[in-house]
């Protein structure tokens, strides 16, 4: 106490009951209160600076002491009665409130720009039968009915999981056995033995040493690629990949470089420089390095060159990363995707494959295809795999059976490939189409797209793509989440009346690129997009081709 009191002045009385809280305060933090003598030496410090502060703050702690325990507490009775005050209601009242409740709108209107709300009722809704080759649908809150449209709209390419028997049949097995939910992460009590059957059956179709399982294939990417990266370490990507990707390299935390779409003079040019920089820095730990690009270009439909990015990924040592939902089940003579079209081993070539059990294989969800060590990493890294439920038992079942069809029968690839070609044909010879748009897409791509040429569109919607990117970037930058502008949003209104035409006057459905803008990073035009899946016949192609012709020939010089 002699300690504590010597710190006072002496013109500062202090009475004996503060004297004796302080002394007993003291007393207790040091022999009973863990960590007790900072607190002491807190108030020493604190005593010795301002002396007024000690007694202000200790007759604060008394007045609280004093307060609680003078407060009275509530009996049992008391706290059952504002219970039973709380309960007073009849059930009509309950009804009557309930009735009257109306629960916030998920979106508000507000933020929905009203130039654009016609998009909401151009959006088809199918029936019950599901996506097929002809499909009954409805549109603007059923304000529309159409009937047997043949579908050119569909990314469901080989159709396998519709036309075959025995898929349709182990998908009835399957939901009879294991039921339509997993219920639980894989990692926790998610995966049953079709799950792992299934990375097995990847892993051997493709010739890779393993295979990890999504449940959402638009979520691959967004949680592997982050689960190999750190901040500091550098990926190069083409600059017109994907909206998923996009966020991928996003939530990846590295640092991004962009080169010019499938220019592998572009690319080489960029990872000299890096590596350059890299070795002028001197760094202690050198970055991990990753190209990133799509197989099958989900916003164009043009194929990466595969034998260029290998050989630039070795010279330079990179690490190659190929998105290929489009192109797994599509491109190469059994449908195994861009190393196959190039005749390459895929283990040799590329590093990581993200793939979708969504689009050619007819089911739900992705995977990622690599090496063993990359598989076991995913399975205790990636936040999709370690905290997602597991896809139901049917869903892996309908891709089991699917590459078991392809090993002994790839005549459905082979329908695709002709029938891409035969569409790709069909566009590319007529002269008149051409001074309008412009096909973007590779031959072998099953998905056709086509954009109008830039010269067209700035002298009929006033813009260019440049322009669009630079307003777009600007925006982005001032936080804005409504992205519009009158003449992107004239040239979206004036290919959807392309669509509607094509609807209305043949019954065949085909759609716009669907854009987000506030979402997207890189640079994006409007285009539309034709489809063929393997059901298709050749003569319903053409003639369907020989229609779309027609109507965006009609529209185009009316303008």
């Amino acid at each position: 106490m002699d300690s504590v009191s010597q710190g006072l002045p002496k013109s500062i009385p202090i009475p004996a009951f503060l004297v004796n809280s302080f002394s007993l305060f003291i007393y207790t933090m040091n022999n009973y209160v863990p960590g007790g003598y900072l607190v002491i030496e807190y108030v020493k410090k604190s005593h010795h600076d301002d002396p007024y502060r000690t007694i202000v703050e200790l007759l604060l702690f008394l007045y609280g002491v004093v307060y609680y325990l003078s407060k009275p507490k509530q009996s049992k009775k008391t706290l059952q009665n504002s219970k039973e005050k709380y309960n007073s209601l009849s059930k009509n009242e309950i009804d009557m409130l309930i009735d009257e409740w109306t629960p916030e709108a998920i979106v508000d209107d507000s933020e929905i720009v009203e130039e654009s709300k016609w998009r909401l009722a151009k959006i088809p809704v199918m029936d019950s039968n599901g996506i097929k080759k002809y499909l009954n649908m409805t549109r603007d809150e059923g304000k529309e009915s159409y009937k047997n449209v043949f579908n050119m709209s569909s990314n469901n390419s080989l159709a396998l999981s519709y036309t075959s028997k025995e898929i349709t049949d182990e998908v009835n097995k399957t939901i009879k056995n294991y039921g339509v939910g997993a219920c639980g992460p894989a990692g926790f009590y998610g995966n049953q033995d079709v799950h792992y059957r299934l990375e097995y059956d990847l892993s051997e179709f493709f010739g890779v040493e393993g295979a990890c399982l999504y449940g959402q294939d638009f979520c691959v990417a967004a949680s592997a690629l982050p689960a190999f990266n750190k901040r500091g370490d550098i990926i190069v990507a083409d600059n017109q990949i994907s909206l998923s990707l996009q966020n991928a390299l996003q939530l990846s935390r590295s640092t991004l470089y962009y080169y010019e779409h499938n220019n592998m003079e572009s690319l080489e040019n960029l990872l000299k420089d890096i590596n350059d920089s890299i070795a002028s820095e001197k760094l202690p730990d050198i970055p991990r390095k990753f190209i990133v690009t799509e197989g099958l270009f989900a916003n164009s439909g043009d194929i990466a060159n595969l034998p260029e990015l290998a050989k630039l990924k070795y010279k330079y040592k990179f690490r190659l990363v190929v998105e290929e939902t489009l192109s797994l089940g599509v491109l190469g003579a059994t449908g195994r995707g861009l190393s196959e079209f190039y005749k390459m081993n895929r283990a040799n070539s590329i590093d990581i494959t993200f793939g979708s059990m969504a689009t050619a294989f007819g089911s739900s969800g992705g995977f990622v295809l690599g090496d063993r060590h990359m598989t076991f990493h995913q399975h205790i890294s990636s936040n999709a795999y370690c905290f997602s439920a597991s896809l139901p038992a049917y869903t892996t079942r309908i891709v089991s059976k699917t590459l078991e069809i392809l090993r002994r029968d790839n005549s459905s690839v082979s329908k695709l490939n002709e029938l891409s070609k035969l569409l790709h044909s069909k566009f590319m010879s007529s002269d008149e189409l051409s001074k309008y748009v412009i096909i973007k897409s590779n031959e072998n791509s099953p998905i056709l797209h086509f954009e109008l040429r830039a010269d067209f569109r700035e002298k009929n919607f006033e813009y260019t793509k440049e322009q669009l990117y630079e307003k777009l970037s600007i925006l982005q930058r001032r936080g804005f989440t409504t992205m519009f502008f009158d003449e992107y949003e004239d040239e979206e209104v004036f290919l959807q009346k392309i669509v509607d035409s094509v609807l209305e006057n043949f019954n065949i459905l085909i759609s716009r690129r669907q854009i987000m803008l506030k979402h997207e990073t890189l640079p994006i035009l409007p285009g539309i997009r034709v489809s063929v899946t393997a059901d298709m016949t050749s003569e319903e192609v053409s003639t369907s081709a020989d229609s779309i012709i027609q109507t965006v020939l009609e529209l185009c010089s009316s303008l």
